[in-house]
């Protein structure tokens, strides 16, 4: 009998392709442009793509590969490259429309538009790592920034967000209060959201801001020759999860099979998927895995996670250290990895999924298997402090 934590997807078909409707999305043209222009940055190097031989033996799977983020732009977090790339889209947007040409990273990076992109006020709610990667690129460009964050944000992440250059304002209420106050005072003052997830009317700069996470992806394909037959990825809200599924599933053919990871107490996903649409989360998001503490997801993403995600998974807290701790301290000749609670909720679900035989035998795990993981965060000092409100990815 399949357990009750895991269910297929059944919009799923054979050999669908990447259509219209998926591209709006995550459109994959210019990514490997985009990545090269990147890669000019000073301040950014490609993050590894690590091997972990002994566990793969362990799990009864063939391969094990994972996207170690935790290196990504001495930032902590892949939310550093959405922050950065939807910065510079707003940024060389602008540029473009007065030159009516699209200037280059490195361009825009060195300062030769100041004049024209001096004045922009960037800003977004957020109580976690989305906040400080808006501030990172806002930073890196030059430009003020702005973060609200709700009552119930740590001393710590307003420090960390502060340490990027930030403005910050404390609104007296949960995530969604930060979000309607940082509405209201962009709209009064002229300051630019960069927002991490859509709601009705505003979906343009979310898709930005997953765009910027394609380019792990587009570095997962140059490091990877055989490329992965099985992909494990988190989800809070789903940016991340649109982005590599989306990106693998226009770059393969065939592609492979894609796996959902949620906490249990915020499966907006694995609820949004047996009511085959957008749904809240059974739970009330109380979880130790912060970046993922969601109960709504982004709707945007929904063609590509909602129509193309294989399977849906939740695991349990529980579940969340001792993954934390096979990354620390890994399996004989396996590298170490730092790896925050939500980081290593991926190798949490597949960890489950393979010591469970009939789960094991549904996502045709086996010899032949080759994983692919994201630790999308490494140890940023949240400890295992839980997280108590909606959308503290954010």
């Amino acid at each position: 009998m399949v357990p009750d934590w895991i269910a297929s997807n059944p919009r799923v078909r054979k050999g669908q392709p990447f259509g219209r409707e998926q591209q709006y999305v995550v459109n994959p043209n210019g990514v490997p442009e985009l990545t090269d222009e990147l890669a000019a940055c000073p301040a950014h190097r490609t993050t590894p793509l690590l091997s972990l031989p002994a566990l793969a033996r362990r799990l009864g799977v063939g391969e094990i590969r994972i996207k170690d983020e935790s290196q990504r732009f001495g930032f902590g977090a892949f939310k550093a490259l959405g922050g950065v790339l939807g910065v510079y889209n707003v940024l060389s947007g602008t540029v473009g429309e007065a030159h009516h040409s699209s200037p280059s990273f490195k361009e825009m990076f060195s300062g030769a538009y100041k004049e024209l992109t001096k004045n922009f006020v960037f800003t977004t709610a957020s109580s976690g790592n989305h906040g400080r990667s808006v501030a990172a690129g806002a930073r890196l460009f030059g430009n003020r920034c702005i973060i609200f964050l709700p009552k119930f944000t740590s001393a710590e992440k307003e420090a960390a967000i502060k340490a990027k250059g930030a403005e910050v304002i404390r609104v007296d209420g949960d995530y969604d209060t930060a979000v309607a106050e940082c509405k209201r005072q962009a709209e009064a003052n002229g300051w630019t959201i960069i927002s991490d997830t859509s709601w009705e009317g505003y979906d343009s700069t979310p898709r930005s801001v997953m765009r910027g996470y394609t380019v792990l992806v587009e570095e997962i394909i140059r490091q990877w020759r055989a490329g992965p037959t099985h992909v494990f990825v988190q989800a809070g809200v789903g940016g991340l999860a649109a982005a590599v599924f989306g990106y693998l599933w226009a770059r393969y053919e065939p592609r492979p099979k894609f796996i959902v990871v949620e906490p249990a107490s915020a499966d907006c996903w694995f609820q949004s998927n047996k009511a085959g649409k957008p749904a809240l989360a059974s739970g009330d998001a109380e979880t130790a895995m912060g970046g993922l503490a969601c109960r709504e997801i982004s709707p945007v993403t929904w063609p590509v996670i909602g129509l193309g995600a294989d399977w849906f998974m939740t695991i349990e807290e529980d579940q969340v250290m001792p993954a934390r701790r096979l990354l620390a301290h890994p399996l004989d000749g396996d590298p170490a990895l730092a790896s925050g609670p939500s980081g290593c909720a991926g190798l949490a679900g597949l960890t489950r999924a393979c010591t469970n035989e009939t789960a094991f035998k549904e996502l045709e795990l086996g010899p032949a298997s080759r994983v692919l993981l994201i630790n999308s965060e490494g140890n940023l000092g949240e400890g295992d402090r839980k997280s108590t409100r909606l959308n503290s990815s954010h």
